[in-house]
């Protein structure tokens, strides 16, 4: 299975603003824009375990876990030299991978800090002797792997992301024309699979040939796949089939080509996507009607199918139960999270539904023991139920998952989180228990920050703060 500690994978809260079509140009689904330099600038703010240096915030955290949201005050120095591009500079977005993260700052360079066993940070590393210790280190600077470094070799070819996504070794970035770079590998329960039928593992980011002609949209990374959404409307998945999460026939005895981008056809070669999102091993697609399609691992209930089958996967698209726009009053699905074994649903009126393993908390139901387990006994539920709230006057813009917990960002800046808090990735400062109700992490109210944007990783937690003024 998964290798220990288990890795995760989250994509982006917050999918940045999108280009407006320009004269003669006509998409379903605009390029991606990079966001607007708010000032103050965003900072990034992070906890849980930092013992693999995901948290980027030097040495001194690697022993210990962080069970609240601390500034990265490495980051910020950095910051303040000018090194995202001026003084006020900041960090507009982020993703957390399994036992790294991934940064991209105003001017567009990535940076990466972490792990680096099957390059998911873009670049190489090396080890090398300091006194009676090793340690990983950038072979270009001699940064050490627990701060972050931008990848040169995108900085040098000019690609300017707007967009990232981190799996558990697998990297993707997006510029503001839809063209995507992509570095790392994508693994199986045998070990790694490989990234691309000629390269097992990438330390430098690429193009995908397959996608030569392409513009994307967005993308969702879940652990081993990613979901690619085209400006018109098409989705591609790539990676492991072991889950069936491409939602597509990848024969046995060549695997290695699953990592080749291809479509995910939902039912109808017709059907156009607007929306796409990942859990683990599970995959989904919102139509243009607002049907939403689920696919692959299914052993809780993690796609909302409905019904969980003697297969326990969900091999290709079927609609996701609940979610329609005429059962939503007229809502549609907007953004999908998933962890590994749950699935987080964002309406465009600001509700959250829920489905899968609900035994952690992660879906947000305190009374677990109760009505809810009189209802569903085996500990999961197999179609979205409304998360409950305790804040409904402001709405949710964003949602993010990690392994076992959950994350929310409001209209108003506040940012909630629940569900299983080993490590201190919830940031409500209970690590070791679990937190089974949305709990106040940033607050609306009060305070000095306002929640703009988070990712969730396998034991670590990141968020992008802007001081209030």
């Amino acid at each position: 299975m998964r290798r220990a500690p288990a890795r995760r994978k989250a994509p982006p809260v917050v999918n940045g603003p999108a280009h407006e079509d320009a004269p003669g140009e006509q998409w379903l689904n605009p390029l991606p824009l990079a966001p607007t330099h708010e000032r103050p600038s965003w900072q990034v703010f992070c906890w849980g375990a930092g013992d693999s240096g995901q948290l980027g915030m030097g040495a001194d955290v690697l022993a210990v876990n962080l069970a609240k949201p601390r500034r990265n005050q490495y980051m910020e120095t950095v910051g303040a030299g000018g090194a995202f591009g001026g003084p006020e500079a900041g960090i507009e977005s982020v993703a957390a991978g399994a036992l790294h993260s991934v940064f991209v700052d105003e001017k567009g360079t990535v940076w990466t800090c972490g792990t680096n066993d099957n390059a998911e940070l873009g670049r190489r590393t090396i080890t090398v002797t300091q006194g009676h210790t090793t340690i990983e280190v950038d072979e270009a600077t001699s940064v050490p792997f627990h701060l972050p470094v931008p990848v040169q070799s995108l900085v040098d070819e000019g690609f300017r992301a707007v967009k990232v996504a981190a799996g558990d070794c697998i990297g993707v970035a997006l510029d503001s024309q839809g063209q995507l770079r992509a570095w790392g590998t994508y693994r199986t329960s045998n070990g790694v699979l490989g990234f691309s039928p000629s390269a097992l593992k990438q330390f430098k980011p690429v193009s995908i040939p397959a996608l030569s002609g392409v513009q994307i949209s967005s993308v969702a990374a879940g652990d081993n796949h990613v979901l690619l959404l085209t400006t018109n409307g098409e989705v591609h998945s790539a990676g492991s089939s072991e889950y069936m999460q491409l939602g597509r026939r990848v024969l046995e005895r060549h695997l290695i080509k699953g990592t080749v981008p291809e479509r995910v056809v939902l039912q109808s070669r017709s059907r156009k996507a607007v929306v796409v999102g990942a859990g683990a091993d599970h995959s989904f697609a919102v139509d243009t009607e607002g049907t939403t399609w689920g696919w692959g691992l299914n052993g809780h209930g993690q796609t909302g199918t409905g019904a969980v089958s003697e297969a326990r996967v969900v091999p290709a698209p079927l609609p996701v139960q609940g979610l329609s726009k005429d059962e939503l009053g007229g809502a549609t699905v907007v953004q999908i999270a998933g962890g590994v074994q749950h699935t987080l649903f964002l309406t465009s009126d600001g509700r959250i539904y829920g489905c899968g393993n609900y035994v952690d908390g992660q879906l947000g139901h305190a009374d677990i023991t109760g009505i809810l387990a009189t209802r569903y006994p085996d500990g999961y539920i197999p179609e979205p139920v409304l998360v409950p709230f305790p804040n409904d006057d402001d709405t949710v813009v964003a949602v993010a998952c990690g392994t076992h917990n959950s994350l929310a960002i409001t209209q108003g800046g506040a940012m909630y989180a629940w569900g299983r808090d080993t490590t201190g990735q919830v940031g409500t400062d209970t690590e070791g228990a679990d937190v089974r109700m949305p709990t106040v992490v940033v607050r609306r109210t009060g305070g000095s920050w306002s929640a703009k944007a988070a990712s969730c990783g396998s034991q670590h937690s990141l968020a992008l703060l802007q001081r209030k003024t």
